[in-house]
């Protein structure tokens, strides 16, 4: 049976556009585990460019608390993805 899961993972493997919407698909099904279950209240994984995985945050405290994890979450990201992770970049963005 066709899923969509594998038809992303098949267009993943042509296509960096759809690389890209299956990382980030799959560390939003992820973030209690990568970030933590309180973190992840407050952030989300918002783009992935190169090797660099982009989190944003709702607020300085989270962005923090972020940073001092910096090397956890990258290698959390490494090994449920098997994906290599040059950096992370945290962003705030108050609404």
């Amino acid at each position: 049976m066709l899923t969509l899961k594998r038809v992303f993972e098949d267009l993943a493997k042509q296509n960096d556009f759809f690389k890209k919407l299956l990382v980030l698909s799959t560390l939003e099904d992820k973030i209690p585990q990568i970030l933590g279950v309180g973190i992840s209240k407050h952030c989300t994984f918002k783009a992935l460019e190169g090797d660099i995985v982009i989190i944003e945050c709702d607020d300085y405290i989270w962005a923090n608390e972020l940073k001092k994890m910096k090397r956890q979450i990258k290698k959390r990201i490494e090994q449920s993805l098997n994906l290599t992770v040059q950096d992370i970049k945290i962003e705030v963005n108050r609404k």
